[in-house]
């Protein structure tokens, strides 16, 4: 329960700060950009209150990837190796060690590796 609090106090509160999408001059939207960035706030908020939890520090290094921040993404992933061995669930159901998903990504992209 208390975890579902602190969680909801801090996402929800920044996310309902995030402005709203604005035309760019090509016509796209800048929605993707600050969805990305709620996504980034929002793992921010999940590694605060779970500090020890490398699923935690998994998801934040995920979201890192997905706005274009490889160099975080690989800070993350190294530091989910150093927190306890949270099991994760992919998207197929299947059930995977933290440890084991820092160590392939870090091995699949070696520009992260390396920084």
């Amino acid at each position: 329960m208390i975890k579902t609090v602190l969680f909801s106090l801090l996402v929800a509160s920044p996310l309902a700060a995030v402005p709203a999408a604005a035309a760019s001059d090509d016509g796209t939207t800048t929605a993707r950009i600050t969805a990305r960035d709620a996504d980034v706030r929002s793992a921010e908020a999940l590694t605060r209150v779970a500090p020890k939890d490398g699923g935690a520090y998994i998801e934040l290094a995920q979201a890192y990837v997905r706005a274009d921040r490889p160099a975080d993404a690989a800070a993350a992933y190294r530091h989910a190796l150093t927190l306890d061995n949270e099991m994760m669930e992919t998207k197929t159901g299947d059930a995977i060690w933290s440890r084991n998903v820092a160590r392939a990504a870090l091995v699949r992209f070696p520009q992260m590796s390396s920084r």
